[in-house]
């Protein structure tokens, strides 16, 4: 049932509903189609022949079967390749520029150690008891200190 020239609808994939012709057997499972579709290699199972067969030969090229559909009063798909651009080659990094990049990678290490230590250092005095209050932080912890006694003589009285 499967020939070159077989007219067919595609049944999967994103041609699915348009149809083609069978341009190439190229095994037992596999065809090669061209027409409505994107002409590519499909499985027989994809396809469903119609009772139209084209005079085309076999690999006939995309001019060929656009002219046979037009006989038949069917569009086909025109596809455009892409242009080739010429995309700018990559400079290679010098010997002086990845001195440069080692020396600036080494300062912000340096810097987030730092940051680190710090950290480390505050961790540190947490854990022996010595956690800071916000006031403390402020640098508001006399003022407090002071009140606190006051307030313990009046509960005395």
């Amino acid at each position: 049932m499967i020939e070159i020239g077989r007219l067919c609808v595609k049944l999967a994939g994103r041609d699915a509903g348009l149809k083609c012709v069978v341009v190439d057997i190229l095994d037992d499972k596999f065809v090669l189609i061209d027409g409505e579709t994107r002409r590519r290699k499909c499985n027989i199972l994809h396809i469903e022949p119609l009772k139209d067969v084209l005079k085309i030969k076999k690999k006939a090229s995309h001019e060929e079967i656009k002219k046979e559909f037009e006989k038949l009063g069917l569009k086909i798909r025109e596809t455009k390749p892409k242009q080739k651009t010429e995309r700018p080659r990559k400079k290679r990094k010098t010997p002086e520029r990845l001195r440069q990049q080692k020396e600036e990678k080494k300062k912000l290490r340096d810097v987030f150690r730092r940051k680190g230590e710090k950290s480390e250092k505050k961790t540190a005095e947490k854990e022996a008891g010595k956690e800071e209050t916000l006031e403390e932080r402020a640098g508001l912890d006399g003022g407090r200190e002071e009140k606190e006694p006051k307030k313990s003589e009046k509960q005395g009285r």
